[in-house]
């Protein structure tokens, strides 16, 4: 699949300013909505096209209400094609083998990380733009 602008698009978060910061710019961009993973629990996932999860990590760990919201929401995150993003302190190989290790115990193929979320979005041709081509 594909992103068209047709499509509706979730993004759930957990984190802080940086991973809240790129959730809304991907809201912005693809016209869909970005809401915390409190606000999620409430919403019917089958009703959106497109799923994105971001989070922040802290000790090489994600937020267990990030963790848990996924686990307990599999199947219905898994049949939208979901795309995930972690925010991080690393741009270099540690980010991404973070970003590996923490996409593959959550189950996500389509993966990306970044740092410094609140400036990079306010950048032109910034990677989290990559990242909305690639759904």
């Amino acid at each position: 699949m594909h992103y068209s602008p047709n499509m509706t698009t979730v993004i759930i978060y957990s984190g802080g300013s940086n991973t809240t910061a790129v959730s809304q710019y991907i809201a912005e961009k693809t016209g869909g909505k970005a809401v915390s993973v409190q606000e999620a629990a409430g919403l019917d996932l089958g009703s959106f096209d497109k799923i994105v999860i971001g989070t922040r990590v802290r000790a090489g760990k994600v937020p267990s209400d990030l963790s848990d919201f996924v686990a307990k929401n599999k199947a219905a995150i898994d049949a939208k094609d979901p795309s995930f993003f972690l925010c991080c302190m690393y741009n270099d190989d540690k980010g991404q083998r973070q970003l590996d290790k923490i996409a593959s115990q959550l189950g996500f193929q389509k993966a990306m990380f970044f740092t410094k979320g609140k400036k990079i979005v306010k950048e032109a041709g910034n990677p989290v733009d990559s990242f909305i081509s690639s759904f």
